[in-house]
């Protein structure tokens, strides 16, 4: 039987209670939610008088080092026994940390994981997923609150940043009432919607600007325009003077097309490895289409990673995506309608109104 919210947190507050030293870390390559919600969990940790140390695989893209304790985030290995527990946060398997890490962690007495992604592999002895979460960050705030601890500015800016990021800036259907309350509640303590958002979104380099058109310029499109499909090469990386962690969206914009309901993105790595992202909307799950090749993640995100030559990849994939995406039905019709008739109503689609689907996709 699973356990409720409530269980998962008091028993998270009792291993906080009874332990003194925390390793925080996230998953490699970190976006806006592992950042925040690592860093929110280590000065919580430390408000409470516990030591908190942040150890990421990667190091912090340079759009997140605005985020409070972002220049504290250690990329080495900690000393051997240093800690009494470590808490994994926004991480869904053990090895998403990276090798290093996740061998360094495996003996550890005490694993604490706090997650949001649905094809979450339970390996901690106390793991709370909530897949129905927007963001890790959301999770933290519920924590927070069964804390003896306050939320200010520094932290409401490290968990507003999860929040906006992993929503796409409230514009995805995990967008609920509850994720705008605890944005609202977020602002109210501190952060600042505008500088968080400027920061994340508009610090590019030029450099950046010249690896996005080298990918734009490889766009293709399939299945009536239904699936978009894009790559990144090492050499492109290499002739722009960039690397993966400068092209952390850049998959957006080929979900960004209205008839597109499946995105991929093929980024090959020094190592011969393949990675592939996946973006939707609508009814399409790209976290079963993920999980189905070894990978995971969300509904509306998710991702997968194979070895092999970057076209060879891309070609076999594309095909799979491209009979994946026939399986759901087009919307395109339902995109033409209005969301309200003459009178106000909500107007219905699939059998219920607007307004009831979206409430329940959040």
């Amino acid at each position: 039987m699973s356990k409720t919210r409530n269980e998962c947190i008091a028993q998270i507050v009792k291993c906080i209670a009874a332990n003194r030293r925390f390793l925080v870390t996230t998953h490699v390559r970190p976006d806006g939610d592992a950042l925040g919600s690592m860093l929110a969990m280590v000065s919580a940790l430390r408000r409470m008088g516990r030591r908190a140390d942040a150890y990421c695989q990667d190091p912090v893209p340079q759009s997140y080092s605005f985020l409070p304790g972002a220049q504290e985030v250690q990329t080495g290995l900690p000393p051997e026994s240093s800690y009494d527990a470590a808490v994994f946060v926004d991480c869904g398997d053990h090895d998403r940390v990276g090798e290093q890490l996740t061998a360094h962690t495996r003996e550890m007495p005490l694993l604490i994981n706090i997650d949001h992604h649905v094809s979450n592999r339970p390996f901690a002895h106390v793991s709370w997923v909530e897949a129905s979460a927007s963001s890790t960050c959301e999770m933290l705030f519920d924590l927070f609150n069964h804390l003896p601890i306050v939320i200010d500015a520094p932290l409401a800016c490290q968990l507003y940043t999860g929040l906006m990021t992993d929503t796409g800036s409230f514009r995805f259907s995990n967008t609920s009432h509850r994720v705008l309350e605890i944005a609202s509640k977020l602002v109210d303590a501190g952060a600042e919607p505008a500088t968080i958002a400027q920061r994340v979104f508009e610090s590019a380099q030029p450099q950046t600007l010249h690896l996005l058109a080298r990918m734009l310029a490889t766009v293709s499109f399939h299945a009536d325009g239904r699936l978009a499909t894009g790559e990144l090469s090492v050499d492109m990386f290499r002739e722009t003077g960039t690397n993966p962690t400068e092209s952390e969206g850049f998959i957006n914009h080929l979900r960004s097309v209205k008839a597109v309901v499946m995105a991929m993105l093929f980024r090959e790595d020094e190592k011969g490895i393949i990675h592939v992202s996946l973006r939707s909307k609508d009814s399409v799950d790209v976290a079963a289409f993920a999980h189905s090749n070894g990978g995971g993640g969300h509904r509306r995100a998710a991702a997968f990673r194979v070895r092999g030559d970057l076209q060879s990849v891309r070609n076999e994939f594309t095909q799979r995506a491209v009979d994946y995406v026939r399986v759901f039905p087009s919307s395109l019709e339902t995109d033409r309608q209005p969301l309200f008739t003459a009178t106000g109503e909500p107007m219905q689609a699939h059998g219920r109104s607007v307004m009831k689907t979206r409430n329940a996709q959040s």
